[in-house]
């Protein structure tokens, strides 16, 4: 693949997103020897973030071939999972796809299902869309001269405080 290149539907791992517990194979709330164990993968690229307030940290935990980012409470337990847009696994909610998706047909989508279950919206600081009662939220990636869903999938507690909880280079990643 090159650098821009996205995956078509058809060549992903296919994943389903049961909100508030778990993504594919992933549960929240797991070790990350049991995430690298249910990826397949015994070493992802890990790294220890320091949180601007000093006293809360995080293990982010990349696991690049699969397209897949695991970042976790305290470095202990599986808190989000950001899936890449280029060559992550398609995850669907309800059957609707969320990742690589035109971003403004995805916000539709999720103010469509959130006022149909009667649930709440919300937008990040970087006017993402998203759901803390689905711990979901649709940052967008950009993959050449196009811009696609690079959805987030967290506990509760981090969707409704994103800017302190999710560290700074997720933030930074287009």
């Amino acid at each position: 693949m090159g650098i821009w290149d996205v995956k078509r539907d058809s060549e992903r791992a296919q994943w389903v997103f049961v909100p508030q517990v778990s993504v594919g194979p992933l549960r929240f709330g797991m070790a990350p020897d049991e995430v690298s164990a249910a990826l397949g993968s015994n070493a992802p690229a890990r790294r220890l973030v320091q949180r601007s307030s000093g006293s809360y940290e995080l293990v982010e935990a990349q696991f690049t071939k699969l397209g897949v980012t695991a970042y976790y409470a305290m470095g202990q337990t599986l808190a989000c999972v950001a899936v890449d847009a280029l060559a992550g696994p398609q995850v669907a909610l309800d059957g609707t796809a969320l990742v690589a998706r035109v971003p403004s047909e995805a916000e539709d989508w999720l103010c469509n299902h959130t006022e149909a279950h009667e649930l709440d919206l919300i937008y990040t600081h970087a006017a993402d869309p998203g759901s803390g009662n689905l711990g979901l939220i649709l940052r967008a990636q950009r993959a050449g001269d196009i811009v696609l869903t690079r959805p987030l999938f967290l506990i509760r507690e981090w969707a409704e405080n994103s800017w302190d909880c999710i560290p700074g280079e997720e933030w930074a990643r287009f």
